[in-house]
């Protein structure tokens, strides 16, 4: 199913059952610094608490998929993402963000949410919904190693691959690696967040 990681990229491994509460780690480490997360959970004890169910609703299944990949040595980062055959329940991922969101933000958020849905590719589409890097270890090229590696895998299958982008800086790296700025969602007092697309090579 998944091809073993060739010598460049021996430090990294493909998610499963055993390895969710070290890769939730990781994800909720490196997404501290992200602006959505943080606008979404602005209080730290707040996102803390919801950070990982959050992860867990917005991702569907990738652990029981086996549909992600992390840095085995040292934790630095992971990438999550939903294949083709994946389904995530949209609703039930609703429901959780407006019961952990802000009271004032829920409005908000439901219509970011509703916006980024738009952007769906209309086709069948692999979808890269967690990419991140321990702060520790950011601007190290290692985002890029990971994403690639994720990437080959979705280039052998074929796959459209869909994200989004929650900054300009990581949409002009996404650029590079030859993805598509689809436009831009933002509502009321959300950050900027940028719909992006892949074919594949």
């Amino acid at each position: 199913m998944m091809k073993s990681a060739s010598r460049e990229n021996e430090s990294i491994k493909i998610v499963a059952p055993e390895s969710r509460s070290r890769v939730n780690a990781i994800l909720t480490t490196a997404f501290t610094m992200c602006p959505l997360s943080r606008w979404l959970y602005p209080e730290p004890e707040r996102y803390l608490r919801h950070f990982s169910g959050f992860i867990e609703h917005y991702c569907g299944d990738p652990y029981t998929n086996r549909s992600g990949a992390y840095f085995d040595n040292g934790d630095k980062g992971a990438l999550l993402w939903q294949t083709d055959k994946m389904h995530r329940d949209d609703a039930r991922m609703m429901k959780f963000l407006l019961g952990s969101v802000p009271e004032y933000r829920r409005a908000e958020t439901e219509r970011v949410f509703k916006q980024f849905g738009k952007y769906h590719p209309q086709k069948p589409f692999w979808h890269f919904t967690m990419p991140g890097i321990d702060p520790m270890h950011q601007r190290s090229k290692l985002g890029d190693r990971l994403f690639r590696y994720g990437l080959a895998i979705s280039d052998e299958a074929k796959a459209l691959a869909f994200a989004e982008a929650t900054s300009v800086h990581s949409a002009r790296l996404y650029e590079r690696m030859g993805w598509k700025i689809m436009g831009e969602v933002q509502v009321g007092s959300s950050p900027p967040v940028f719909p992006i697309l892949r074919h594949p090579h």
